[in-house]
């Protein structure tokens, strides 16, 4: 069962030179010099934990020979490095051979010019530099493979280290989408027409199907699993969660054992679901009648669901499957994802509690998350336990993906910052953000950037990485700032 944290990208460096120089022995030594620039860049892009597939070519049948090795690879992601000059038709065909978006990359090893002494040729060529940047772009748009990156910079500064790791992290995201399947169970929470979606659209745009799954499945697991299953899932929940009392809030209630025991029950039928399933990823809304199984089942996913999104398979309540996929999306990326929206202003600070009732990613809590038992469902039918904590202090994105009028996807964050002050205890994961702007101005600027109601919630500025995941899967992203 593929997750969003189980497999890393495979990606290709491709180094290319100018045969010339070293063929007529015009430059000696910097063929070595390239080839070594061009390794130092694979092993940064490793330092991901991807894999890399490393070649250096400098005339056109050895360039397709590894192009058609990268592609047998099924790489995500091919770094073109342009060491210094190469004519392009040295290298082109194995670029394309590769199958694949092309981020080209290209570096030199000075810093700046002033006040050094005379280089000579050979030690200047041999330092990368950008002549040969130009005409790999135009040649690749020409033949109707235009990059998705470029990339340029001093070898290997934090910088030029840090867009490397973010393509490669984007390159996980790529690929953690391929091959999977996302289930949708029940239906969308009545009338919130913001969460419509058109399954093979899901198909279209980032690769994964969608499953459609019966409750009856669900609640079957549910029945069936045994008292061992049930104890070890309990055991899960104690320690990863902290009990509490019921709080201030009328809507919250002392937490009883079987409280627990039937959270935990429904969380093996979960487990089960997902596993004979094979899906990465959940969404689901079903309400029930009259307190019978259907309806205790559909109100107590949330523990289930926040430990299952930890595990890197995303879970997304209310059938929002464009938020369960922004959820996996921001995991994959490394920054986790728990399903959020807006929620208390204060104006008076510019701030915004920001969360939901679940489900929740546990691996981004300010220390150890817990849970409240909840008399009634906000908005929904049911009762039970529900999960609460705020995001880690300290940076944190919003990432919404949307559609607009014509039904085209497009991502949309925010970055801010997970700050300390009062938060509802009310059976709600909230966190309470500052986006560094007026309040008023930012929500305007978020929902005039035509995003639903929701949004995946995560720790760290990765707005840099969702563009290049934009990029890679042609989904546009826009910024709110």
């Amino acid at each position: 069962m593929k997750t969003s944290i189980s497999e890393k990208a495979r990606v290709g460096v491709m180094s290319v030179g100018h045969r010339e120089y070293w063929e007529w022995n015009q430059l000696p030594g910097m063929k070595e010099s390239l080839m070594q620039m061009g390794q130092e860049i694979a092993d940064c892009i490793a330092e991901t934990g991807v894999e890399v597939i490393f070649d250096f070519v400098d005339n056109r049948e050895t360039s397709y020979e590894a192009g058609l090795r990268m592609k047998a690879k099924d790489i995500d992601l091919l770094f073109l490095h342009v060491t210094t000059y190469a004519a392009s038709g040295r290298w082109v065909q194995g670029a394309l051979a590769a199958g694949c978006p092309i981020v080209v990359v290209g570096s030199q090893h000075w810093k700046d010019t002033s006040g050094i002494r005379d280089i000579d040729a050979d030690e200047g060529n041999a330092a990368g530099g950008p002549c040969g940047f130009p005409e790999a772009y135009h040649a690749l748009m020409r033949c109707g493979k235009e990059p998705v990156g470029l990339m340029f910079g001093i070898h290997i500064d934090d910088r030029f280290r840090n867009d490397l790791h973010e393509w490669a992290r984007a390159a996980n995201a790529v690929h953690a989408f391929k091959g999977v399947a996302f289930g949708f169970m029940g239906h969308t929470y009545e009338g919130m027409l913001d969460m419509n979606f058109d399954p093979t659209s899901v198909t279209k745009v980032v690769g994964s199907h969608v499953k459609m799954l019966e409750m009856c499945e669900l609640v079957d697991y549910v029945e069936k699993c045994n008292d061992e299953e049930v104890a070890a899932k309990m055991e899960e929940i104690k320690e990863n969660f902290e009990l509490k009392e019921r709080s201030y809030e009328r809507m919250t209630v002392d937490i009883k054992d079987e409280d627990v025991e039937w959270a935990a029950r429904v969380a093996v039928g979960l487990d089960k679901l997902v596993e004979n399933n094979n899906l990465s990823g959940l969404v689901y809304y079903y309400m029930g009648e009259n307190d019978s199984i259907y309806e205790r089942t559909a109100s107590n996913l949330i523990i289930g669901n926040s430990l299952m999104t930890t595990k890197g398979i995303s879970m997304a309540g209310e059938a929002d499957m464009k938020t369960c996929l922004a959820m996996y999306l921001t995991s994959a990326l490394g920054c986790g994802g728990s399903f959020s929206e807006l929620c208390f202003m204060g104006f008076d600070c510019d701030q915004i509690c920001v969360g939901h009732d679940g489900p929740h990613d546990i691996r981004i809590s300010q220390g150890k998350p817990w849970i409240r038992g909840l008399g009634f469902m906000h908005g929904k039918k049911g009762h039970g336990i529900s999960v609460e904590f705020p995001l880690k202090y300290g940076p944190i994105s919003m990432v919404a993906l949307t559609q607009d009028a014509h039904c085209n996807f497009k991502l949309v964050y925010a970055e801010g910052e997970s700050v300390e002050g009062w938060l509802a205890k009310q059976g709600n994961s909230l966190t309470r953000a500052d986006f560094g702007m007026d309040i008023r101005d930012f929500i305007c600027k978020w929902v005039k950037a035509g995003v639903t109601h929701h949004a995946a919630l995560a720790i760290g500025h990765c707005g840099s990485m969702v563009e290049k995941f934009g990029a890679i899967m042609n989904i546009p992203v826009e910024k709110v700032c």
